[in-house]
C-alpha cells in the first residue's frame, strides 16, 4: 500500500486503517522461500528433542544444523529438478540459484525462531516474541521486495 493511500485513509473520517499482517501470515510468507523438506525434517527433529535430552543433540545444535542444511537441500533439489527434466545438472557454480539459496537460508533462520513453541525458547518472554515477530516481518517484507530484482528472466530468453 502506498504512502499516499495511507495518508488518504487517515484523512477520511471513519475510514478503516489497514491492519498489520498477523504472525501466521508473516510466517506463511517466509515459508514460500524455504524448501518444504527442510521444514518437515526440522519439525520432526524438534519433536524428537525431548527424547534426546542429555545428549550432544540440543535445540541450538539442531537449529544451526538446519540453518546450514537448508541451502544444501535447496541446491540438491534444484539440481535434481534439472536431472529429472533431462537437462544437464552439472552446471557451473555461476548458474546456481544463488538468490534462492540465500533467501531460503535467511527465511529458514528467521522462521525457525519466530514459529510459536520453537525449541530455543527465545519467544518465551514477551520481548523475545516481539523481536522474533518483528524479525520475521522485516525479513519477509524485504525478501518479497528484493525477489523481483534477483529472479528476473534475462531478456532474450524464452
Amino acid at each position: 500500500m502506498s504512502i499516499n493511500t495511507l495518508a488518504r485513509l487517515a484523512a477520511e473520517p471513519g475510514a478503516a486503517m489497514p491492519q498489520p499482517p498477523s504472525k501466521e501470515d508473516v510466517l506463511a510468507g517466509l515459508t514460500k522461500y524455504i524448501p518444504t523438506e527442510s521444514i518437515t525434517l526440522y519439525v520432526a527433529a524438534v519433536s524428537s528433542l525431548p527424547a534426546l535430552k542429555g545428549t550432544i543433540i540440543t535445540a541450538s545444535n539442531t537449529y544451526w544444523f538446519f540453518v546450514c542444511l537448508t541451502p544444501i537441500l535447496l541446491l540438491l533439489l534444484f539440481l535434481g529438478h534439472l536431472a529429472n527434466a533431462g537437462k544437464d545438472w552439472k552446471i557451473s557454480v555461476a548458474h546456481w540459484p544463488w538468490w534462492k539459496i540465500v533467501a531460503s537460508t535467511v527465511a529458514f533462520g528467521v522462521w525457525a525462531l519466530a514459529v510459536p513453541g520453537n525449541p530455543l525458547n527465545f519467544t518465551d518472554s514477551a520481548m523475545g516474541g516481539v523481536i522474533a515477530g518483528f524479525a520475521a516481518l522485516f525479513v519477509s517484507t524485504f525478501l518479497n521486495v528484493l525477489t523481483p530484482f534477483f529472479e528476473k528472466t534475462p531478456p532474450n530468453t524464452p
